[in-house]
This record gives C-alpha cells, structure tokens and sequence, in this order.
C-alpha cells in the first residue's frame, strides 16, 4: 500500500542542497547509502524510464519554452504545494515550462480532489486554486464544478499518470521531477530545494 511516509519527512531529512530526496539520481548514487536508508531511488535509469512514458500522461501546462520540468503532484501533498509556491517566480522565464501531473497515491480523498482538476473546464486554473487555497486555507475553497466526482475517463487518466510512476519504480513519493539537464541527459528529482539557493541552483540546471 502507498504511503504519505516520505511526504511527511521531505523537509527533516536533508541532503546538501535538496530535502530528502530531491536530489538528481547521478547525485544520489555518489551519496547511495544515505539515499538507500531514506528511500530514494538509487537507479538512474528511472528518470529516462519516466521521461520516456511521459506521452502516456495528462499534464498542466505552466508557461512555454524549450526548459521543461514535469512535475508528479498529489493535491494532498503539503510538499507539493511547497514546491508550487517557490516555482511562481520562475514559471515561463528564461524558457522554463513545467507541466504539472496529478497522481492520487497519499489519502483517500486524493482520487476526488485530482479529478476535481481534471475534469475543470480551466484545468490551470483549478490546479492554481487548488494548490493555492492548500497553501493559504484562509482562502475560500475553490468552487469547481462536479467536484468529488470522478468519471471513468478521468479514473483511466489517474490510472495511466501513477502508471508510469510504478513502471519506473518511484511511485512512493511526491512531489517528484523529471527533466533533462544541461548536458540532454535525464535527471529524477524528489522533494523541493531546501532554500532559495539550492532551488535556483536547480533551476539553472535544467536544459532544452
């Protein structure tokens, strides 16, 4: 059974410049017995398992540019949200798009919430209200149509999104990144940047 064991303890356990898990898999097999003890998917072959399969997923799309960073979310993941926020000022700079998936893996209510998104008229922004009202519950809930229900389509695209998760082998743990550095070759990256520095570190690595 999938567990929230990892969301719970991104921001506790850290690495040199990522919380637990966030850091690239090249970077995680030079430091491999920590990685091993906390979960972290040691075998680099899942980032280009994952990018490969990318095709089969539904995805939201945030700016527009050559620098794409794929993001696998669960609307129940604090985390997540975590990494939303710091993303704002940089979404559609310099290139940088990130496509954002909805995966339901940490709670029960998070198959309804994913497909509250899914099945919005403005996918973006219900995703956007979402995340933001997770992140500030001060917010009026956001009102979205058909909200609790999801529909076979949509429970096909959950489905076929932690699809790719699980044949890669790195389903347990959100959120997490894909994406091709610099040099074109595939990184994996679970959990955010510690701080501000390590997070735009991260963001300049990302290549075309």
């Amino acid at each position: 059974m999938v567990r929230s064991r990892f969301c719970s303890r991104l921001l506790c356990l850290c690495g040199a410049a990522f919380c637990l898990g966030a850091l690239p898999v090249q970077a995680q097999q030079q430091a491999a017995s920590p990685a091993v003890q906390t979960g972290v998917v040691p075998d680099i072959r899942a980032a280009a398992q994952v990018l490969a399969q990318l095709h089969k997923t539904t995805r939201i799309r945030e700016g527009q540019g050559p620098r794409v960073l794929t993001v696998f979310f669960d609307p129940n993941c604090p985390y997540c949200r975590q990494l939303y926020s710091a993303l704002r000022p940089y979404v559609g700079k310099d290139g940088l798009q990130v496509d954002w998936v909805p995966v339901a893996i940490l709670a029960p209510s998070s198959a309804a919430k994913a497909a509250t998104i899914l099945q919005a008229k403005d996918r973006l922004q219900a995703f956007r209200a979402t995340e933001e009202h997770g992140l500030d519950p001060n917010r009026p809930a956001p009102a979205l149509p058909g909200a609790g229900q999801i529909t076979a389509a949509t429970g096909r695209i959950l489905a076929a999104n932690v699809g790719v998760l699980k044949q890669a082998g790195v389903y347990e743990s959100v959120p997490l990144a894909v994406y091709r550095d610099r040099n074109g070759l595939a990184q994996l990256a679970m959990g955010a940047p510690r701080d501000q520095a390590a997070l735009r570190a991260w963001l300049q690595s990302i290549g075309p």
